[in-house]
């Protein structure tokens, strides 16, 4: 069996033969009408949420949880706040507080993927969940030292609001500089709302770590809400991920550890490399392909590498609908030929490579936009898809394949679509 290396930048590894560490589901949220929902509190041990779907008149799930300190003793008062994930507007978040044991129960609850928020004397807390027609015990969890997150958004003259993509904080840009502080440690989606009238939102994410402060990355305007990457964040996480769901979107490098060896690599990860070509960032990486090897059965080994991009979840088992995509374009160059490829990793080895174009590199930049519908395979659809890769093929004496990518974008279709919100 051949052996694979998916290196992905955080704590992630994850590749079809790898096991995928799952992220906490559930999750909830209701909006609340523009008069206000009161909140009801029955007895010290009950406290909940009144209400029901969107309308407030639907029938919706039930949301339990009890929230500790991060002492590990119950967070009793703790302000609780559930929005919309991909939301912007508090206004339409839903609140609630502990009892005295730190219970917390959220009723009426519509379905969708929301983000659940507490916090509790400098310690807080996010959650993620999804409901899809069930209600749902998010069990014991602990608040954490809260996190501060700073940044540039990239200009001196830029005035207007970040926020954090369905957490009730805010704060205000001046002279392009932001701070954001009493966060929940995590993954979080920054927006930059201009105070300029029509101008473009731009976003950005970052993982923050409990008690310590962030620098944020670099923001990509959001009407390019189909560019998966053009490394500018200097990360190795596509860009326009659903929110909340960070525990996928990634970027690898993989290769045959018996018969290539690969350069321009970064430390024990062997992700590629990320250069600064000036102050544009791109990816970069090469491989030399060794010979064809035979294991002790006798069974022929043929050197390969692939750069990849994970489409959503690094659970395999979940597919994103990309049917409505007319093309994917990328700009590339180097040395060699590359193969780049749809993936259904649902399907069996040998058949997961649903669509494939080949490409020889050119010496000079070049865009390539590959139409998805003239590379399908007849007998496949592209209603599941979990990854694009770049597949390495020598075609020089030297076997050394030299690749540069960059600005990675589907065409057609829309994100949230694709994401299935």
């Amino acid at each position: 069996m051949r052996r694979s290396f998916d290196f992905l930048y955080f704590w992630k590894v994850q590749s079809n033969l790898t096991p995928v560490h799952m992220v906490k589901k559930a999750m909830f949220s209701l909006l609340a009408l523009s008069m206000g929902l009161g909140l009801s509190a029955c007895g010290d041990g009950d406290t909940k949420t009144a209400g029901g779907g969107p309308s407030g008149t639907e029938a919706g799930n039930a949301i339990t949880a009890q929230i500790m300190t991060a002492g590990k003793t119950p967070a009793a008062l703790a302000k609780v706040r559930l929005m919309d994930s991909e939301g912007l507007d508090s206004e339409k978040a839903y609140s609630a507080e502990t009892d005295k044991n730190g219970n917390v129960t959220i009723e009426g609850v519509a379905d969708g993927d929301y983000t659940l928020e507490a916090k509790l004397d400098g310690e807080a807390l996010q959650i993620p969940v999804k409901i899809a027609g069930e209600s749902v015990d998010l069990g014991k969890d602990n608040l954490k030292k809260m996190a501060t997150v700073s940044g540039f958004v990239g200009d001196k003259s830029s005035k207007g609001t970040v926020k954090v993509r369905g957490l009730e904080h805010s704060a205000k840009v001046v002279d392009g500089n932001f701070t954001l502080d009493s966060l929940p440690a995590g993954v979080l989606s920054l927006v930059f709302i201009s105070d300029v009238k029509d101008s473009d939102t731009s976003s950005t994410y970052l993982k923050v770590e409990a008690g310590k402060e962030s620098k944020s990355s670099t923001f990509a305007d959001e009407s390019r809400a189909l560019l998966l990457d053009d490394f500018q964040d200097s990360n190795y996480q596509n860009r326009f991920m659903p929110a909340r769901t960070y525990d996928g979107g990634w970027w690898f490098f993989s290769y045959s550890e018996e018969n290539v060896t690969p350069s321009y690599i970064v430390g024990d990860n062997h992700i590629f490399t990320l250069e600064d070509i000036d102050g544009n960032i791109v990816a970069h990486v090469a491989a030399e392909m060794g010979a064809v090897v035979k294991d002790s059965a006798g069974e022929a080994h043929w050197p390969w590498a692939t750069v990849g991009i994970e489409l959503g979840k690094s659970d395999k088992s979940i597919c994103y609908d990309i049917s409505s995509v007319d093309s994917v374009a990328f700009r590339i160059k180097g040395k060699g030929s590359i193969v780049f490829a749809v993936v259904d990793a649902n399907l069996s080895l040998e058949k997961q490579k649903i669509a494939q174009y080949e490409h020889a590199l050119p010496e000079d930049w070049e865009r390539i936009s590959v139409p998805l519908a003239d590379i399908l395979n007849d007998q496949y659809s592209y209603k599941c898809v979990n990854q694009l890769d770049w597949d390495f093929k020598a075609t020089t004496e030297d076997n050394v394949v030299d690749f540069w990518l960059d600005d990675i974008e589907l065409i057609g279709g829309n994100r949230l679509s694709i994401w299935g919100k």
